[in-house]
C-alpha cells in the first residue's frame, strides 16, 4: 500500500519546476493531488499524464493565485473533488516587478 493512500493534497504552482516534482511525488506515493496552474494547459496536462503513468491521480485547475479569490476557489475545488484536505504545499510564486527608477536631482 502506498504511504499516502487516501490522502488529499493541494499543491499551488504544480505545473512546472519544484511544484511539478512535488505533485508527481505525492501522486506516486498514493495521494490524490489537486494543483493549480496559471498559464500553460499543455504543461498541466503533461503533469496529469505523468502522474497517471505511476498509477497516481492528479487534477489540474487553471487558477491565477495573483487573484485573491483564486485561493478560495482552489480549496473549494479540493473540498468538492476530494472531500477535504490533508496536505497543503504552497509553492506558487509571482513574478517580481521592480519599481521603475526614479531620477534623483
Amino acid at each position: 500500500m502506498a504511504v499516502l493512500a487516501g490522502k488529499a493534497a493541494v499543491v499551488t504552482g504544480g505545473s512546472r519546476g519544484i511544484g511539478r516534482a512535488v505533485v508527481l511525488r505525492l501522486a506516486r506515493d498514493g495521494a490524490t493531488v489537486v494543483f493549480n496552474y496559471a498559464q500553460s494547459r499543455d504543461a498541466a496536462d503533461e503533469v496529469v499524464r505523468q502522474a497517471e503513468k505511476t498509477d497516481g491521480n492528479a487534477i489540474a485547475a487553471q487558477l491565477d493565485l495573483a487573484e485573491p479569490s483564486a485561493a478560495e476557489e482552489l480549496l473549494a475545488t479540493a473540498e468538492r473533488r476530494l472531500g477535504g484536505l490533508d496536505i497543503l504545499i504552497n509553492n506558487a510564486a509571482t513574478r517580481y516587478r521592480p519599481a521603475p527608477r526614479t531620477p534623483i536631482f
